[in-house]
């Protein structure tokens, strides 16, 4: 075990321990004195558990369990604490866990053993249980086909392992480890009402390597873990395990009572276990035949891909925007971030004929641009230099601050004067109110211009601009508005008003998307078919072009991204935020943006707002 030095912010030096598997602890959970234990490589069953950040998996001896535990709630074995934490008044399991470790400390087999052993029978297990549940198939009805799967490393049914009690350090199994280790083992073979019958399918790496390595030791794991089990319920002393029996009565009432024998049990060989299999093997695919729709539905959700980046076609022509008659302006117009909004708008203002001057942080993205006839800078400050007015068009309210006041941002030119600058990026009132300032303040003028509408309605220049601030930056990107908006709104020379029109518009936006992803929802449960749904409400008086393209996307499991999922949330945190600092109640708002956060979560943060049917869904 090696240590390093590390400073606190006061200045004095603390012992900081760096630890690896085989180590040696003292591990304490919350509720119980520290715990003499190992650092180990975590089983597979528990790598799929949530933890918190800076854990170590810790074996506990005596228990003979796992669990995480953060590294400020473990020290070294060895050290000047051994003796006060070994020598304070401690009941039976913890005198047994200190002889468990002085075992280990002379012959370490046995445990390591032990522990190589629950590495794997986890998730060994689950992989076949989810193949049962897959199939859906009853455990009546074809006796001859476990066998064959055991033939291939699959192993019909694990109840559990020594480490599945939910008991912290205090478990009883530790007064019984040395006895089962050492009791005869009892075959547990499945019988033929037990057995189930599966189509043979490609199983995952995972699985594969667990089979390989444990199918000839998967019965007797089996009849170990039971007697284990069974011993530990006669010789657990009461007081200490009060709340572990406690749990235990509960998972009975609950219908998990299979997965421990009453102290009535005997052990009188191989009848009595075989009986034993065969009670607990039928009660789980009992249980499993129970709640199986909605575990297939489970098992059937999309595997979540990474929408593909489109290349933006240079050559293509919006019918909408030819028909127009735009006359371009003599002026330079720069443009900063050539993302999915910006990199339609700048192809629209070069092809009718602006001349604009662009930079992104992915230099690659203006190549196309470049040949298109546009001039690239290294820098936003270059950008600035080079060009009358300024837009900027970037995916959040901190993006937008950095580009202004940056390193090498707008204000490092310190003169803006016969500059403008145009936010177009969707921010909060406060800080387009902060952008507004700087630029003032450095004798530019500045014009907020919220853009409303998705990537396919800046292809056709079917955009809403909402502008607010200096009124003659707004006549001056005149035919830049009417090349990619349909209306354009001047809302005052107050700055923020745009801001939050833009806001409070994506909220019924949001709003409306999640209402519609639950109804649809509702309707694929009761396998009613959802085009039926859309041609019914495109008839009635709710019907909106906007709601009848989503729920087509949503009908077809298309999600490729017109306004990714990730913006309407971000919109729904910024409206949050200036509710709040007004006291406004906005609970149907909350919840909305809750939905798109857990949908965010499950992987669809880069597709289509649409894509929230999946959360509603499964």
């Amino acid at each position: 075990m090696s240590k390093n030095k590390k400073l606190s912010l006061s200045g004095d030096s603390t012992e900081k321990f760096i630890y690896k598997p085989k180590d040696l602890i003292w591990a304490k959970m919350k509720g119980f004195t520290p715990w003499p234990g190992m650092i180990v490589e975590p089983p597979l069953d528990l790598l799929s558990q949530q933890r918190r950040a800076n854990t170590k998996c810790v074996f506990f001896f005596g228990s003979r369990n796992f669990a995480w535990i953060e590294e400020h709630n473990i020290k070294p074995f060895e050290g000047p604490w051994k003796d006060e934490l070994s020598k304070v008044s401690k009941p039976a399991a913890f005198r047994h866990a200190m002889s468990d470790i002085v075992k280990y400390v002379d012959d370490p087999a046995e445990i390591d053993a032990q522990i190589d052993e629950s590495c794997g029978m986890g998730n060994h297990a689950t992989e076949a249980d989810f193949d049962k549940i897959r199939d859906g198939l009853d455990s009546d009805e074809n006796p001859d086909a476990a066998a064959a799967d055991a033939n291939n490393g699959v192993v019909p049914h694990v109840v559990g392992s020594p480490d599945e009690s939910e008991v912290p350090p205090l478990a009883g199994e530790n007064n019984a480890n040395a006895d089962a280790a050492s009791s005869p083992v009892v075959s547990t073979t499945p019988t033929a009402k037990s057995q189930v019958k599966r189509t043979p399918k490609a199983k995952s790496s995972a699985a594969i390597a667990v089979s390989s390595k444990q199918a000839s030791k998967a019965a007797s794991a089996k009849s170990a873990a039971a007697q284990k089990r069974r011993i530990s319920s006669h010789q657990t002393p009461t007081g200490i395990l009060g709340a572990s029996s406690g749990k235990r009565g509960r998972r009975a009432a609950s219908g998990d009572a299979d997965q421990y024998e009453s102290p009535a049990g005997d052990y009188d060989g191989a009848s009595s276990s075989s009986a034993r299999a065969r009670i607990e093997t039928e009660a789980f695919l009992g249980t499993l035949t129970k709640r199986a729709p909605n575990a297939i539905a489970l098992l059937d959700r999309p595997v979540v891909t990474r929408p593909e980046t489109k290349t933006i076609d240079m050559n293509s022509r919006s019918n909408t925007l030819a028909d127009r008659d735009i006359v371009p302006s003599d002026q330079t117009f720069g443009f900063l971030g050539l993302g999915m909004m910006g990199s339609t708008i700048v192809k629209d203002l070069i092809y009718t004929g602006h001349k604009v001057v662009v930079w992104n942080r992915t230099i690659d993205k203006c190549q196309p641009f470049v040949e298109a006839g546009a001039e690239v800078k290294d820098t936003p400050m270059d950008v600035v230099e080079a060009a009358d007015i300024i837009f900027c068009c970037v995916s959040d309210p901190k993006g937008a601050k950095d580009l202004v006041f940056g390193n090498c941002g707008v204000l490092q030119l310190k003169d803006l004067r016969n500059k403008a600058y145009v936010e177009m990026s969707t921010i909060d009132p406060d800080t387009s109110l902060d952008i507004g300032e700087g630029i003032k303040q450095c004798n530019g003028r500045y014009l907020e211009a919220q853009i409303h509408g998705s990537r396919q309605e800046a292809a056709d220049g079917m955009l809403i601009i909402l502008a607010g601030g200096d009124r003659s930056v707004f006549e001056e990107c005149h035919s830049c508005f009417k090349t990619i908006a349909k209306n354009t709104f001047f809302l005052g020379t107050d700055v923020g008003n745009a801001c939050k029109v833009n806001l409070i518009l994506q909220t019924i936006l949001g709003v409306s998307l999640v209402g519609l992803a639950e109804a649809l929802a509702l309707a694929d449960r009761f396998s009613i078919s959802l085009n039926d749904i859309i041609d019914i409400f495109d008839l009635t008086s709710m019907k909106s072009p906007l709601l009848l393209a989503k729920g087509k996307e949503m009908a077809k499991g298309d999600f490729n991204p017109q306004q990714p999922l990730s913006h309407m949330q971000r919109d729904l945190r910024l409206v949050l935020n200036m509710a709040e600092n007004l006291d406004q109640s906005m609970p149907v708002t909350s919840i909305t943006n809750e939905v798109f956060k857990h949908t965010k979560r499950l992987g669809y943060s880069e597709h289509d707002s649409s894509a929230v049917f999946v959360r509603s869904r499964f």
